[in-house]
């Protein structure tokens, strides 16, 4: 509410005329991280597109064509020529820097190459990469520096860096023309809406783990500790500023006595808070093991929300990493982990069950207690073994919760060899944690 109220505030000083002042006043009342950026230049072609009577034309005022079929011999040869020309064309709308003529060219250069028609699927990404690799960039940005040093009488280095740094502007304003250019023909080929949904932002911390790419996992990893400062800061005002005391009457009015007996500063006797001690059983096996990952990087960055720390990992056999995850360089490197840690007791297939008693006998018998929380990471698929369902009880029995976390959808649980609910009757609470926001939200809650 607060964006859009500043949001028209700000278009009583802009000419609404002007895309290029509608665009900037927008952006920047309403666009809050930098990553929402190229979401709301998108979205903001799509709904602010200027409307086309004509069809695009060239300088030469000669309008675009639609692309024939290659097939023929002739066709192609025809198609190689006017790509040769296009490229020309843009070669000296750079150099001469033409606004209008690189608007047209973008136009041309997206209606021949980037093949958009209402049967094709690809994202405005997909199409833009069709487009720019016919066209080449980097070699046209050679060859106008090159066109613009043979113009020149005598040039410095200054100079020719200059030309450079002009000329790699200009290219960056052409492949923004070009995107723009894709955006409205999304518009006319597939509707407004259909073509908005390829702008949604897609926020890192709303990637699936189970489902996320390399990249995007490494992205994943630069921000789980500023995701976690910005947690652990936000917890530490609400713990602040939480009134859940009883009123104290004597210190209150002994305080009253400074203002004449007025009671203006009341004075509450506010309950003792207990950190908790936490114990994360994590599963370390397949694709969760990134997941196990997330989990233990984002708690050990809040350690000091908690009394303590012990981290066991498991696959059908269960070991303490507590002392190895102290060195932050280790947290959390899966493979180095299953290097330091007796995880694999059998075959090295999951076993919930077995690491539950192992778990148990070893450790948990002696250290849970009435501070305890107990949170478990994993999937619950325990290719049809003895879930061990008894011994979770007992460790809900000792501990004061127990949370498990599955990376998995809901409509995943129990299918196959999944026995969520055979578990989730011996937990405080089971919660799907598919991403670091739903992550993020569950630590906030017990916390």
């Amino acid at each position: 509410m607060v964006e859009t109220l500043d949001a028209m505030e700000s278009l009583r000083h802009v000419d609404l005329s002007s895309r290029k002042a509608l665009r900037a006043a927008l952006g920047a009342t309403l666009v809050k991280r930098t990553e929402h950026r190229e979401a709301f230049d998108g979205l903001f072609d799509l709904y602010f597109t200027p409307r086309r009577d004509e069809p695009h034309r060239t300088k030469g005022g000669a309008a675009v064509a639609e692309t024939s079929s290659l097939t023929d011999p002739a066709a192609r040869g025809a198609h190689e020529a006017g790509s040769q020309e296009l490229l020309l064309a843009l070669l000296d709308a750079l150099r001469q820097h033409d606004e209008g003529a690189l608007r047209a060219l973008a136009a041309r250069a997206v209606q021949e190459f980037a093949g958009i028609n209402a049967h094709r699927t690809g994202s405005a990404r997909y199409y833009a990469y069709r487009v720019l690799r016919q066209l080449d960039l980097s070699n046209l940005l050679r060859r106008a520096i090159q066109s613009e040093h043979e113009h020149a009488d005598e040039a410095t280095a200054f100079d020719e860096r200059l030309v450079r740094d002009e000329h790699g502007r200009r290219i960056e304003e052409f492949r923004r023309l070009i995107a723009e250019e894709i955006r409205h023909r999304l518009v006319e080929v597939k509707g407004t809406h259909e073509a908005a949904d390829m702008y949604h932002p897609k926020l890192i911390e709303d990637v699936d783990f189970l489902a996320a790419s390399p990249a995007q996992l490494r992205e994943m990893r630069y921000a789980i500790r500023p995701l976690a400062h910005k947690l652990a800061a936000r917890i530490a005002h609400r713990r602040r500023f939480r009134r859940h005391g009883r009123l104290e009457i004597r210190k209150t009015m002994r305080r009253s006595l400074s203002a004449g007996g007025v009671p203006l500063e009341p004075a509450f006797r506010y309950p003792k808070v207990t950190k908790p001690d936490l114990y994360l059983l994590c599963d370390i096996s397949g694709s969760v093991a990134e997941f196990a990952r997330f989990t233990m990087s984002l708690l050990y960055a809040m350690n000091e929300e908690f009394s303590k720390i012990r981290s066991f990992v498991f696959i059908d056999g269960i070991d303490e990493v507590s002392e190895a995850l102290k060195d932050g360089s280790t947290v959390l490197e899966v493979h180095h982990l299953l290097a330091r840690a007796n995880v694999v007791w059998a075959d090295g297939h999951s076993d919930y069950g077995n690491a539950f008693a192992r778990f148990w006998s070893i450790y948990g018998h002696l250290a849970l207690g009435g501070k305890a929380t107990v949170i478990i990471t994993g999937d619950a698929r325990n290719n049809y073994r003895d879930p061990g369902v008894e011994i979770l009880r007992l460790i809900k029995e000792r501990a004061r919760k127990v949370y498990w976390l599955n990376p998995e959808a809901r409509s995943k649980w129990d299918t196959t060899d999944s026995i969520m609910s055979a578990y989730a009757a011996h937990c405080n609470g089971v919660f799907e944690v598919r991403n670091l926001r739903q992550l993020t939200n569950f630590v906030q809650g017990i916390v």
